[in-house]
């Protein structure tokens, strides 16, 4: 399938973290007074993102997803991360069959998982991870989340994260992210 690339910045706003998530908990992330911050929303206007004013960011989408994908160009990759967030048209029920596939992909791919769960992700049925392998002769691990959001969506983020140093750091950039995400239908 071929996708569309569409850019697009919606506006400059400040957050700051108050309620501490499951994965915050889990990964004992530390909340942050004030950051700059850009809401993006997806092209076919499902969710925003608030992510950091200066990553650079993408939208794609096709008709079975709208895509953002975004990174901090300004760092090193080793000090960074990449961020992935879409929502997805189709059916998705956390079975044998889902597992079973996500290890494929994982196998396909020489991750192999470190830890998982199936925390609630905004009151919905989820399922994450993170898995750790080597990927472009860097050391790198991967941070996934999945939700269902209705009968025939679902959304699903994760971020990929080069190098050995300040990985729970970045993890906890993710979830921080995640923790702000908003849907709008």
């Amino acid at each position: 399938m071929k996708k569309t690339l569409i850019s697009i910045v919606i506006c400059i706003q400040f957050f700051s973290c108050t309620n501490q998530s499951e994965l915050s908990k889990k990964y004992s992330c530390t909340s942050r007074n004030s950051e700059k911050n850009l809401a993006v929303i997806d092209f076919n206007k499902n969710f925003k993102l608030n992510i950091p004013t200066i990553w650079k960011t993408e939208l794609y989408f096709n008709k079975f997803q709208s895509e953002i994908f975004t990174a901090d160009t300004t760092k090193q990759l080793t000090k960074s991360l990449i961020l992935v967030a879409s929502f997805n048209i189709g059916t998705l029920d956390f079975d044998s069959h889902f597992y079973r596939k996500v290890d494929s992909i994982l196998l396909k791919n020489n991750l192999q998982i470190i830890d998982s769960g199936n925390q609630p992700y905004q009151s919905r049925p989820t399922y994450w991870y993170v898995a750790k392998g080597v990927k472009n002769g860097f050391s790198y691990h991967q941070f996934n989340l999945t939700t269902k959001r209705s009968k025939n969506t679902y959304f699903n983020v994760y971020s990929e994260i080069y190098g050995d140093n300040n990985i729970n750091d970045r993890i906890c950039k993710t979830i921080s992210i995640l923790n702000k995400v908003e849907f709008l239908q």
